[in-house]
């Protein structure tokens, strides 16, 4: 068995785990194994059996399953090997995203060809280093639609009951605003509900997802640099918390459809000619 980290973030960790086959002996469970942590657990390649808690279940792609620390599992590859993500949830993230407490005992939970691609979704932004902030509201919604399939109430109970939806948009907003580095995660601690509440909430207020308005603030502000003259585009891209300056650059590249240089050249002259007609005051 071969595991890799892929990516971690705010309560979470991404792990690529694969394994050739050769767990136990052929055709029967392999020896016991202990669960060090909470975590949702997707095949996207192979299959697998799973013994834990007196349950067998053969593992493919079309199912997931919750691990809980200190579980006893037993595995065998009767069909050759596999390949998983493994989601690591922090106990105060699961607690948040199942309803107040990280307590949830799950058997296999089937996963539809949407919930399969999601997976394979969170597995290329980790592997592309979350370049636009994306990870952790995509972890988010992934997790949140596996317990929404079993605990649909838990999951619902993330909702404020007393914040219309307006104003916890307009509140995540006003938050981005202040701190555009702030994620779905920290921001749901912010507001007091669920990040997946918070999430689906913001997008059927703005029409946008949290990280793609994230983005757009940052743009907002790296126009406003770059038509002040800012040239250097390092200090600029650390400031606004992109990841380099060719982040910036591609970034920047995709809202606008020129780089900054250009949009700096742009903007300059769109200011002279401004400041080359003054207004007139009076007839």
């Amino acid at each position: 068995m071969r595991g890799a980290l892929l990516a971690e973030g705010d309560g979470f960790g991404l792990a690529d785990v694969h394994c050739d086959g050769g767990h136990g002996a052929p055709g029967g469970l392999g020896v016991p194994e202990q669960t060090g942590r909470h975590g949702l657990v997707f095949v996207y390649r192979g299959a697998f059996v799973r013994w834990c808690d007196g349950a067998e279940a053969l593992l493919d792609s079309t199912a997931a399953y919750l691990a809980a620390p200190g579980s006893e599992q037993r595995i065998a590859h009767p069909v050759g090997g596999d390949a998983c993500l493994a989601v690591h949830l922090s106990p105060g993230l699961l607690a948040a995203l199942a309803g107040g407490s990280p307590a949830v005992s799950l058997p296999v939970v089937p996963m539809d060809t949407a919930s399969e691609l999601a997976v394979r979704r969170l597995v290329a932004l980790a592997r592309a280093g979350d370049p636009d902030g994306e990870l952790a509201e995509a972890v988010v919604r992934a997790v949140s639609g596996v317990l929404a399939r079993r605990i649909p109430h838990r999951v619902a109970a993330g909702r404020p009951r007393t914040a219309a939806h307006d104003a916890l948009a307009r509140r995540t907003r006003e938050l981005l605003l202040a701190d555009p580095s702030l994620g779905v995660i920290e921001l749901s601690r912010r507001v007091h509900c669920s990040p997946h509440h918070l999430s689906r909430v913001f997008g059927q207020v703005t029409g946008s997802s949290v990280s793609a308005y994230r983005t757009r603030v940052r743009v907002g502000r790296a126009l406003d640099r770059i038509a002040g003259g800012e040239t250097d585009l390092a200090a600029l891209a650390s400031d606004l918390g992109f990841a380099d300056h060719a982040h910036l650059t591609r970034t920047i590249r995709a809202a606008t459809g020129r780089t900054p240089s250009a949009l700096r050249a742009a903007l300059a002259a769109s200011t002279k000619i401004a400041d080359s007609y003054p207004p007139k005051l009076g007839g």
